[in-house]
C-alpha cells in the first residue's frame, strides 16, 4: 500500500488526538483494557520504538505522582541532564503534558510529529490490529517520539491511570515509584486498597527497583507481594516523626523498614525546610516551595528515587539536589493566587487528598473562615469528599466545563447527608462561583478552589484575568 502523508496544523492535530475514545472527558472505558499494553507496544513498534532512545523513571500512585515527577525532573535538569517530563492531565493546554528541559512542546512540534503517529495508527486500523486506540495512547506515543527526536537523556513519566495496563508501562524504567495510595477510579482499578495497589504495582519490573511512599499496611503488602514476585528491591519512604503504620508488618518480616525518613524543620507560607535521612547520609536544610506535609513525603520519595538512579549511573550532586527541590514549581498544588482574602487553588480530587489539603491550609495559613469553591467529577467519592469538608465554614458548589462533571444537585445531596452543618451556596460555573466566594468573604478569610485539576485550571485563568501574576505564570496558552 502507498504511504499516506498527513499534513495538519496544531488545531487539526488536537482534533485528531481527541477524536479517539477519551476516558478523561467521556468517563467509562470503551476498549478492552487487557489489550492496552499490546496495543501501545504495536503503535510504538511502528514508530521505531522511540521509548528505547533514553532511560526513564516511571511514577504511579493515587496522589502526589505529578509533584514527585516534577521534583525528580528538576533535580536531574539542575545536574545538567537533558530531560523529558510527561504528565497529565493538563491545566490549560495539551502541550503541558510533554516538556523537554522544562519547555512545553510547541504547537509546530505537535503538528509536525503527529502525522507520523497518525500514519502508524491508521495502518493498525486498516489491518484491524486490536481495538481502536484511545486518546491517551496516541498522546503517549507522541510524547515518546518527541523525547526521542529531542535526544533527551532521561524521561520522567507519570502514569495516567493505574499502572499495570497504562500506556506508559511499555517502558523499562531504571526505577519505578509508587506514591500515596487511596481510593480513586474504583470502577476501573477495584474497590479495595489491595486491588488498587496491585494495579499500580504493575509498573514494577523483573529484578527492578521500586520506591514507595504509600503508608497503608494493606497497600504496602500488595506492593511487597508484587515486588517479591518480580524479585524487585522495595525501598520505603516515610516520616521520622509519625509512627510507621506498618511497623507490626515490618516486625513480622512481611515488609522492609522505612529507609528514607523526613522531618520538618520549619514551615512558612512561602516554603518548607526539612531533613531527610537516607541509608547513606543525612541531608539537612532542604527546601521546597510547595506547601503541605504531603509535599515533604513527595520530595523524599523523589530523593529516594534519585538515589536509586545514581546507583545506576544517572549522576547528580548535592548542589543539584538542593537547587532542584527549591526551584520546583508545580501549579495548582496549594497555589496562592490572591490576597485579602487569601485565594488558593489546589487540584485535590478525592476524599483523602481533600482531608490533607484542609489540614495543610490550617497548618500553613491563618484565617478567620475557610471558604471552599468546589467542582467535582461525578465518578468521585462525593460522600467521602463532603465528609472531608465537614469542618469548613462555607462551600460554593459549581460545575466544571467537562462532560464528567458532577451536577450541583448530586453534590448538594452529598453535603445534605454527610456535612449538613456547612453553609452551602451554588453557582452555575467556576467564574461565578469564585466571584460569589469573594463577595461572601472578608479580608481575613481564606478561599480555596479545589475538587479537580479541571476546576483548578479554570480558577487559575480566573485569577490571571484579575491580574494575579502567579496564576498568569502558569498559562502559556489555552486550548480548552
Amino acid at each position: 500500500k502507498r504511504n499516506i502523508i498527513f499534513i495538519m496544523n496544531y488545531q487539526e492535530a488536537l482534533a485528531y488526538i481527541y477524536s479517539f475514545s477519551d476516558y478523561e472527558r467521556g468517563g467509562p472505558y470503551t476498549r478492552n483494557r487487557e489489550e492496552n499494553l499490546a496495543r501501545e507496544s504495536r503503535l510504538l513498534e511502528l514508530l521505531g520504538n522511540p521509548q528505547n532512545c533514553y532511560t526513564s523513571t516511571l511514577i504511579a500512585g493515587t496522589k502526589g505522582k505529578g509533584s514527585t515527577a516534577a521534583f525528580i525532573e528538576r533535580v536531574l535538569r539542575e545536574a545538567g541532564l537533558r530531560t523529558g517530563l510527561y504528565t497529565q492531565p493538563d491545566l490549560h493546554t495539551f502541550r503541558e503534558r510533554m516538556r523537554v528541559n522544562g519547555h512545553l512542546i510547541s504547537e509546530d512540534e505537535v503538528a509536525d510529529l503527529l502525522p507520523e503517529v497518525r500514519a502508524a495508527a491508521e495502518g493498525m486500523r486498516e489491518r484491524h490490529e486490536f481495538d481502536p486506540l484511545n486518546t491517551y495512547q496516541v498522546a503517549t506515543a507522541l510524547a515518546f517520539l518527541y523525547f526521542c527526536r529531542q535526544q533527551i537523556q532521561h524521561a520522567v513519566l507519570e502514569v495516567g491511570l493505574g499502572g499495570r495496563l497504562d500506556a506508559t508501562n511499555v517502558t523499562q524504567p531504571l526505577v519505578s515509584v509508587i506514591t500515596s495510595i487511596s481510593y480513586d477510579h474504583m470502577e476501573v482499578l477495584g474497590d479495595t486498597l489491595t486491588q488498587i495497589a496491585t494495579e499500580k504495582a504493575g509498573i514494577i519490573k523483573p529484578n527492578g527497583i521500586v520506591v514507595t511512599s504509600a503508608q497503608s499496611p494493606e497497600a504496602l503488602l500488595a506492593i511487597a507481594s508484587v515486588s517479591q514476585r518480580q524479585h524487585a528491591r522495595l525501598v520505603r519512604v516515610g516520616s521520622a516523626e509519625a509512627k510507621d503504620l506498618a511497623q507490626s508488618e515490618v516486625e513480622a518480616g512481611m515488609l522492609p523498614a522505612l529507609s528514607c525518613r523526613y522531618r520538618l524543620e520549619k514551615r512558612s507560607q512561602q516554603s518548607q525546610h526539612f531533613t531527610v535521612e537516607t541509608p547513606e547520609r543525612l541531608y539537612t536544610g532542604l527546601e521546597i516551595t510547595l506547601a503541605g506535609q504531603h509535599q515533604l513525603e513527595n520530595a523524599t520519595a523523589a530523593l529516594a528515587a534519585l538515589d536509586m538512579l545514581r546507583q545506576q549511573g544517572i549522576a547528580w550532586d548535592e548542589q543539584a539536589l538542593r537547587a532542584g527541590l527549591r526551584n520546583t514549581r508545580w501549579p495548582a498544588r496549594i497555589d496562592v493566587v490572591g490576597h485579602n482574602p487569601t485565594i488558593i487553588v489546589d487540584g485535590a480530587h478525592n476524599a483523602d487528598s481533600m482531608e490533607k489539603v484542609v489540614q495543610a491550609l490550617r497548618a500553613s495559613f491563618t484565617m478567620h473562615r475557610l471558604i471552599v469553591v468546589l467542582g467535582l467529577m461525578r465518578d468521585k467519592d462525593l460522600a467521602g469528599i463532603a465528609r472531608a469538608l465537614a469542618s469548613v465554614d462555607v462551600v460554593v458548589l459549581t460545575q466544571v466545563q467537562n462532560p464528567r462533571t458532577a451536577t450541583i444537585e448530586q453534590m448538594q445531596a452529598a453535603f445534605a447527608e454527610y456535612a449538613p452543618q456547612v453553609e452551602l451556596h451554588t453557582a452555575e460555573n467556576s467564574n461565578l462561583a469564585l466571584d460569589k466566594a469573594v463577595i461572601l468573604s472578608t479580608a481575613k478569610d481564606l478561599i480555596c478552589a479545589t475538587g479537580s485539576l479541571y476546576l483548578a485550571g479554570e480558577a487559575l485563568r480566573w485569577a490571571a484575568a484579575r491580574g494575579d501574576k502567579t496564576a498568569a505564570a502558569t498559562i502559556e496558552s489555552v486550548d480548552h
